[in-house]
């Protein structure tokens, strides 16, 4: 009897720990030079600094130093065409469509920040989907702000709406897909990525959720002393992106044009900046932001910028 009380008591701990875990890519937080027991880590960092820290490359707090944390998995599966023909997948496939499972305790991802945060106030939730794992997520925002109190900025594909996720957050980064995003065949042409038909009808079905984006706006202006957002659109072929950007737009009340921001599909700097002048161009008639992949222009395309 008591066996068997006991088994039930490490089956409630282990459920328990369990719940305390979010699913991060591998080198989830980053860029750190120390581990979670403050020990410092060997490897070099993709930055090519010593010191910890990075910045926010893209959107309305482009420049500003902070700490990423990506998770892992995500409910879209995001292909353009590139520039080249091919297809150009989510630049973060291991968060995605080949989706990492570095499972840390809220704990571990809390000691690590404290270890690396040093005079930083910023700290950007990324993924994958970052509000798939929501519960957990909120858990992890509590503890963060209670213990340093830094900006949070959340990116979502915008599909989910959680109000217990924006009471404790500073900014939702919010990237609505475009239909150029849904993996149909061509759009995965030597990509390694084999075509799937009910993953790309999932896609297209789910990538706009209007109520969702209608309420993080609403959340923003119930508040914008202390809560934005921003909408960033990942452009690939102007002519056909910027009419359904527009369309969107039109479906959605209380945004201004400075929560507009553009950014070019692509992967190198050549892509980014063939791309940029045109873009450039709409934003300035439209009144809308330009955002490039400012950590991609300086560091190219490395996991952990």
């Amino acid at each position: 009897m008591e066996e068997t009380n006991l088994n039930k008591v490490k089956e409630v701990n282990l459920m328990q720990h369990s719940a305390r875990m979010l699913r991060l890519v591998e080198n989830g937080i980053f860029p750190i030079t120390k581990d979670k027991d403050g020990v410092e880590l060997t490897n070099n960092l993709d930055t090519n600094y010593s010191i910890p820290g990075t910045i926010q490359g893209e959107g309305k707090l482009i420049g500003t130093t902070c700490l990423f944390i990506r998770t892992s998995g995500c409910n879209l599966s995001c292909s353009w065409v590139g520039s080249d023909g091919n297809g150009s997948p989510c630049d973060t496939p291991y968060s995605s469509h080949f989706p990492e499972n570095n499972r840390m305790t809220i704990e571990d991802i809390i000691h690590t920040i404290d270890h690396n945060i040093g005079n930083m106030k910023h700290i950007v939730i990324s993924g994958g989907e970052p509000l798939v794992q929501a519960r957990r997520l909120y858990d992890l925002l509590v503890e963060l702000k209670m213990k340093h109190n830094p900006h949070i900025t959340i990116e979502t594909n915008g599909t989910f709406y959680i109000p217990e996720i924006g009471s404790v957050t500073n900014l939702i980064s919010i990237s609505p897909k475009l239909s150029s995003s849904t993996p149909w065949n061509s759009n995965l042409k030597n990509t390694g990525i084999v075509y799937n038909e009910n993953i790309a009808k999932t896609h297209e079905k789910k990538r706009i959720n209007y109520s969702s984006l209608q309420r993080w706006i609403h959340w923003r202006n119930s508040d914008p002393l202390t809560k934005d957002i921003q909408f960033k659109f990942v452009v690939s072929d102007p002519k056909e992106d910027i009419p359904e950007i527009k369309y969107i737009l039109s479906q959605l009340e209380g945004w201004t044009p400075g929560d507009v921001c553009l950014m070019p599909e692509g992967v190198t700097a050549k892509d980014l900046m063939d791309k940029s002048p045109e873009l450039i161009e709409i934003c300035i008639k439209e009144g809308w932001r330009f955002t490039p992949r400012l950590h991609a222009l300086i560091w190219g395309i490395k996991r952990s910028v």
